[in-house]
């Protein structure tokens, strides 16, 4: 076999080892869904509360998501965004990574992402109004 023959079975096999990743990774994140729908935040030690948030008091921009995700898979979207605003912007940014990987190789897109994470950080934990909103209810 010479190297051109090489070149689409190696392109063949990248293709199906990142299908198999996303898949297991698809698969694993449903199996965590289905946990989180017959367990809810605070009811299990499998869930522990943000240890950033017990440490120091303030929320991070991750304080909230199980909570968000747990009441979403219950039917309550309005709920689910008062307990983390960032939370499904971020998963839909995640979809499109997996769907665009190469869209990981912008640098700019990358920091403008761990800009906005890291201002709704400072922003939801600024003690008074309208920012109180975004703290996770």
């Amino acid at each position: 076999m010479n190297e051109e023959e090489k070149i689409p079975d190696q392109a063949r096999e990248n293709r199906m080892l990142r299908l198999f990743l996303t898949g297991g990774l698809l698969f694993c994140f449903c199996i965590g869904l289905v946990f989180l729908y017959f367990h809810p935040p605070g009811s299990t030690r499998f869930l522990p509360p943000c240890l950033f948030y017990r440490l120091t008091g303030l929320y991070c921009a991750g304080c909230g998501s199980t909570r968000a995700l747990y009441t979403a898979l219950h039917g309550d979207f309005a709920g689910a965004l008062r307990c983390n605003l960032l939370l499904f912007p971020l998963l839909l940014l995640i979809a499109l990574f997996l769907w665009r990987p190469r869209l990981l190789q912008h640098t700019r897109l990358l920091l403008w992402i761990v800009f906005f994470i890291v201002l709704y950080w400072v922003l939801r934990n600024l003690p008074f109004h309208p920012f109180l909103l975004l703290a996770p209810h």
